[in-house]
């Protein structure tokens, strides 16, 4: 996934992504997955998903609004990890609400956002409801990448490390022409093979799939060219 991307101009997402109370939920909520042994799930994360989010419907032909809400989605998807591990996107969902009405954001918009977060995590039988949320579910399991990996010793690699270790790209494309989302992996097959992707990630793929047809589209997934899903 692309990190040197040029971010939403006036809108909610840039006047949220630099809030100094949602950026310390951002930092406490990876802070505590890290003592959990999880990969990263702060601000690199986050504005990965959130560009990436908005950058789906963007390409779909969606209006700036509904691309704006979700990167903000995206942006704040994962502050329930504050909360633990266990039931954070519905956690997460309900006081990102509260969050945003603080801060004017109106109640519809809040609601389209609070939908997405709490319907992203496929342990919690997320499922796309709406375009902003099958947009958040394919930005938020997009995200393999070895920059993920909080150690460098191979040593301390659980299978999410290893598998998110051994990819190197990992690029979310939309292709207009045949409606067909893409995820587009290059991987280290020494370290992890195209077969430990799928059945690490298969759960993830499954909910992709489904966020793909809400946006009428088709979804597969390639490894170092060849086409594994």
């Amino acid at each position: 996934m692309q990190t040197n991307v040029t971010p939403l101009r006036n809108s909610l997402f840039e006047r949220l992504r630099n809030d100094p109370e949602i950026l310390t939920l951002i930092d406490r909520a990876d802070e505590t997955l890290g003592a959990l042994g999880y990969t990263d799930h702060g601000r690199r994360h986050a504005t990965v998903v959130a560009l990436s989010a908005a950058r789906v419907l963007a390409a779909l032909g969606h209006d700036a609004h509904r691309c704006d809400l979700a990167a903000v989605a995206g942006f704040t998807h994962d502050l329930g990890n504050c909360a633990g591990r266990q039931s954070h996107a519905s956690a997460g969902a309900v006081f990102v609400y509260q969050l945003l009405l603080a801060r004017n954001v109106e109640v519809a918009d809040a609601a389209t956002i609070m939908t997405a977060i709490a319907n992203h995590d496929e342990d919690e039988q997320g499922a796309a409801v709406d375009h902003v949320s099958a947009a958040l579910i394919l930005a938020d399991k997009a995200d393999i990448h070895r920059s993920r990996v909080r150690t460098r010793d191979h040593e301390q690699f659980d299978v999410h490390d290893r598998v998110n270790f051994a990819v190197t790209r990992a690029d979310l494309d939309v292709q207009t022409a045949t409606q067909t989302i893409v995820l587009d992996l290059a991987a280290q097959t020494d370290i992890a093979t195209p077969a430990d992707i799928l059945e690490l990630f298969d759960a993830r793929f499954a909910l992709s799939r489904s966020a793909a047809g809400v946006l009428g589209c088709s979804y597969t997934v390639v490894v170092n060219g060849a086409r594994i899903l």
